[in-house]
């Protein structure tokens, strides 16, 4: 399952052209009068303040098209602004956003932002407005995983995309085995180990290959949670505190009990959307990737919360940022546009988005229509959001650095015999290394 997320040469803005079409038609006479054609039009949106919005979704296939659709809705409404896209891929993203921040300020009116990015764009740099007045101005209730965009008691940005994790499973498979998910870390092991019959079967599927890195550390960070521990605390690193450990071990645990060992992720993908795997631990967009490569799995699909008794898990939202400058009153318009519950509701339902910013269902019936016929979404929603960087301390500036000293110690605990209190150990001292570049 890949993100929707990630330096390079900055990508032009793009806007559309004007068709052979139009270009014939850029006037019309009817009834002895001239009416304006799309040319006319066109002239008249270039005497509109123009808005940016940085972000990756532009390059996104099956995402772009919702938000090309939004924006030529708010450009429809408008006769004070017109909005267009600017920004690079996602692998090319925080970096080049970053670059930007340092030098003092980032070329474009709202931003889109992946968490880590937007924790520093809001606390380190500060260059974000408060959206409190957009929240009171469509009475709105933010999800709680927007806390960690709160400083001071003000807002600075409100979730575009919300992707947190469950288990996602097969009930044809559970069923066949007479098995329920797990509600605890010795349940999901047993349950793991009942559901496995290598090498036709596999209980679960969890990233397991260092060419996956960035994969295997987006998953492999919820581990923490199963024993309420934190990756780190300020610039002290926590990798090897019992918390900690623990929650590796039972990682540990779940990968000899039923993963497929060795096996990229693609083809783990591939594997569990076969049928051949009964469950994933996994991001929303987890069910969509499924159906997209087997449509005949869709039926057989649903999730139960993270099986530890806190039910909390990593909640990833990417929210739209106004930026500090000339127009910020009019990148605060474009949020509130793109908020708005029956426009946020299309994007929504066109891009398979299920997780909403807000109370949405109680806002847009269209919306609560479209929930109504996905079960699978369950247990997404009964999961307690925390964000990563509520658990990253300050090293959430620096997450994937992080994340691969992590697992490139971690893979020593994978071999036979292997301790993964040695391997945290050695991973504690890099991180305090880590610690002292931040």
């Amino acid at each position: 399952m890949s993100r929707p997320e990630g330096g390079g040469a900055a990508s032009p803005t793009f806007r559309t052209r004007p068709t052979r079409r139009q270009l014939l038609g850029g006037a019309a006479v009817v009834g002895g009068a001239l009416v304006a054609g799309p040319l006319v039009r066109q002239a008249r949106a270039a005497d509109r303040i123009p808005l940016k919005v940085m972000s990756w979704e532009q390059f996104q296939p099956g995402e772009k098209e919702g938000w090309n659709a939004l924006f030529k809705k708010f450009n429809e409404s408008q006769s004070k602004y017109t909005v267009d896209w600017t920004g690079w891929p996602a692998s090319q993203y925080v970096s080049n956003v970053v670059i930007q921040a340092q030098a003092g300020g980032i070329d474009a009116d709202v931003l889109m932002a992946m968490p880590d990015l937007a924790a520093q764009v809001i606390r380190k740099f500060k260059l974000a407005e408060p959206l409190d007045d957009v929240v009171s101005a469509l009475g709105i209730t933010p999800s709680a995983g927007h806390a960690f965009l709160t400083v001071d008691g003000k807002l600075y940005g409100l979730s575009a995309i919300d992707v947190n994790f469950a288990l996602v499973y097969n009930k044809a498979l559970f069923g066949k085995a007479g098995l329920k998910p797990a509600t605890t870390p010795e349940e999901w092991i047993d349950t793991t180990a009942k559901l496995t019959k290598r090498p036709e079967q596999f209980g679960i599927a969890l990233t397991n290959v260092i060419a996956d890195s960035g994969e295997w550390w987006f998953q492999l960070q919820n581990f923490c949670l199963p024993f309420d521990g934190k990756w780190a605390e300020g610039k002290t690193p926590l990798a090897n505190s019992p918390e900690v450990v623990k929650g590796l071990e039972l990682w540990k645990s779940l990968y000899e009990a039923g993963v497929p060992q060795g096996t990229a992720q693609s083809a783990i993908m591939k594997l569990a959307a076969d049928g051949r795997v009964a469950q994933a631990f996994g991001v929303n967009p987890t069910v969509v990737v499924l159906r997209a490569t087997n449509p005949a799995i869709y039926p057989d699909l649903l999730s139960a919360p993270p099986p530890w008794p806190s039910r909390r898990s990593l909640d990833r939202i990417h929210p739209l940022i106004a930026l500090k400058g000339a127009n910020s009153e009019g990148a605060k318009e474009f949020i509130k546009f793109a908020m708005t519950p029956d426009v946020m509701a299309d994007l929504m339902i066109t891009n398979l988005y299920v997780m909403p910013p807000y109370d949405l269902a109680a806002k847009s019936e269209k919306f609560k229509q479209f929930l109504a016929d996905k079960p699978w979404i369950t247990g997404f929603n009964e999961a307690k959001q925390v964000s990563p960087i509520d658990v990253m301390g300050d090293f959430a500036f620096v997450d994937d650095q992080f994340g691969r000293i992590i697992m490139q110690n971690f893979q020593s605990a994978l071999r036979p015999g292997g301790s993964v209190k040695a391997a945290m150990d050695a991973a504690q001292k890099q991180l305090e290394q880590l610690a002292t570049r931040i």
